[in-house]
């Protein structure tokens, strides 16, 4: 399956721009990385849970079906659940993180 997958520069553009979206957390921690604000934010954006519940947690939020949706693990190898249980209630604009956050931590070693 393919995904729409971000790098570093492009998540983390989202979490310190405060941008509206929803992020899927399964199991990493982010915000001992970001500031207090940004912390925030996150506490307001993520969801965790089975690919139902994330998908019925999203669904009961009353989001457009275009609002977007980012899913981060720890090595990206979680994702294909998530992603199929999300297109198929209908949301469109679901990405990954690349590699998940050890491919952060790698892209952001490299800059």
């Amino acid at each position: 399956m393919e995904y729409t997958q971000l790098g570093y520069f492009q998540f983390n553009n989202l979490i310190k721009g405060r941008i509206p979206m929803i992020l899927v957390n399964l199991g990493v921690e982010l915000k001992s990385q970001y500031g207090h604000i940004e912390g925030l934010h996150l506490d307001n954006c993520q969801v965790t849970g089975t690919p139902d519940e994330v998908a019925k947690a999203i669904s009961d939020r009353k989001l457009p079906a275009h609002y977007p949706i980012v899913i981060i693990d720890q090595d990206g190898s979680k994702y294909a659940p998530f992603v199929q249980t999300l297109e198929s209630k209908g949301f469109n604009n679901v990405y990954t993180v690349r590699d998940g956050l050890s491919g952060l931590e790698k892209e952001k070693a490299q800059q």
